[in-house]
C-alpha cells in the first residue's frame, strides 16, 4: 500500500515554513500594493494567518479576474498576497510528496525540468532511437476540465492529514470542475491529475518514449498504426477516468518535424514555430511604437533567450535582437 502522510499541518504552520512562504511570495512582488500592505504589519499578519488556518477559520479572499491573450485567451485569477503566502506554505510541504510520484518525462512546473528540458530530451531521443513517426495530442481546456472529485481522490491516496485536506479544500473545493489559472496549488494539482495519463502510457501501454508538458503529449514510435492504437487507448482512458477529451491529435512522420513547446523539432535541428515568430514580431512592433523601453527590453531579452535554443541566428538578425 502506498504511503500516506499524516500530521502535515504542523509542518505547514511551522514558523520557519511560514516565513519561507512569505519570502517566496515576496519575490517579484515588492512593487505591489498587496506586498506593502501585508509587510506593514508582517508579524501580526503571519501570526493571524497561522491561527486562522489552525482554527479552521481561514477563508480565501475574493480573487481578481483578468484576461491574457498570448498564446491564447485565458482567464487568470489573481490571489491576494495573504492567500499567496498560504499557497506557498502548503506547497512547500505537499509539493515534494507529489513530486516523488511524478515520472521523469513530465516537464511542466517542476524544479530542474521545464520546456527547454523537454525539448532537449525529445530531440536527444529522436537521435538515439531512430523513431520514424510521432503521435501528438493535447487535452481540450485542460485546467477548466479537471474533475475535482477525481482530483481529490488522487490527493487522498497520499495525504490523510485532516487539517491539510481542509486547507486544500478551502482553495480547491471537492465538488465541481476546473482549477483556476494563476494559483500555485493549481500548477501542482494539474500535474497530479496529468500524472495518471503518464502512468497509463508508461505502465499500462508500455511506452518509453513519451513527453508531457501539462496538457500536451508526444509519443514516438516506428509504426503509425501502433501510434494510432496508442491514441485510441489514451483517449478512452482520459475520457473514462479523467473526464478529459482531446482538442487535437495527429500522427505523422518525424520528417515533418514535431511541434512541441514552441519549437518544430527534428533529429538534426529545431526551429521556432511560425506562430511564435509572428506573435513576437507583432509584440515587438507594438512595444517599439509604444515608447516603453523597459517593457521592450524585458520582452526582447526573454524572447531572445527562447529563440536562442533554436537554429535562429538569421531570424534574430532580422528582428535586430542578435547579441552585440
Amino acid at each position: 500500500m502506498a504511503k500516506k502522510y499524516r500530521n502535515l499541518i504542523s509542518l505547514i504552520l511551522e514558523d520557519r515554513n511560514i516565513r519561507r512562504a512569505y519570502a517566496r511570495t515576496s519575490l517579484g512582488r515588492r512593487g505591489t500594493y498587496g506586498y506593502h500592505e501585508f509587510k506593514e504589519h508582517a508579524e501580526a499578519n503571519l501570526a493571524r494567518l497561522r491561527e486562522d488556518i489552525l482554527s479552521g477559520r481561514f477563508q480565501p479572499d475574493p480573487v481578481r479576474h483578468f484576461m491574457v491573450f498570448e498564446p491564447k485567451p485565458r482567464n487568470i485569477e489573481a490571489l491576494s498576497f495573504r492567500d499567496r503566502v498560504a499557497h506557498h506554505a502548503l506547497v512547500n510541504v505537499i509539493g515534494p510528496i507529489f513530486e516523488a510520484t511524478f515520472l521523469p518525462r513530465s516537464f511542466a512546473c517542476r524544479a530542474g525540468m521545464g520546456s527547454h528540458a523537454g525539448v532537449k530530451m525529445l530531440q536527444a531521443d529522436l537521435r538515439r532511437s531512430g523513431a520514424t513517426h510521432f503521435l501528438k495530442t493535447d487535452f481540450s481546456r485542460y485546467f477548466a476540465s479537471i474533475d475535482r472529485p477525481t482530483l481529490h481522490r488522487m490527493i487522498r491516496r497520499k495525504i490523510s492529514c485532516a487539517g491539510t485536506l481542509d486547507l486544500i479544500e478551502r482553495f480547491t473545493p471537492r465538488e465541481g470542475c476546473g482549477l483556476p489559472i494563476g494559483a500555485l496549488t493549481s500548477q501542482l494539482f494539474a500535474n497530479v491529475y496529468g500524472s495518471a495519463a503518464d502512468r497509463f502510457l508508461h505502465e499500462v501501454l508500455g511506452r518509453r518514449l513519451w513527453y508531457r508538458y501539462m496538457d500536451d503529449i508526444v509519443v514516438l514510435g516506428d509504426d503509425i498504426r501502433e501510434l494510432r492504437a496508442v491514441k485510441d487507448a489514451l483517449e478512452t482512458f482520459a475520457a473514462d477516468e479523467l473526464h478529459l477529451r482531446f482538442s487535437h491529435w495527429s500522427t505523422a512522420p518525424i520528417s515533418r518535424g514535431i511541434n512541441f513547446l514552441g519549437y518544430r523539432i527534428w533529429p538534426t535541428h529545431k526551429l521556432l514555430r511560425r506562430r511564435s515568430v509572428k506573435g513576437a514580431r507583432r509584440k515587438l512592433r507594438r512595444l517599439r511604437a509604444g515608447g516603453d523601453p523597459v517593457a521592450l527590453q524585458a520582452f526582447a531579452g526573454s524572447w531572445r533567450g527562447h529563440a536562442e535554443h533554436a537554429d535562429s541566428h538569421h531570424l534574430l538578425q532580422s528582428f535586430s535582437l542578435e547579441k552585440s
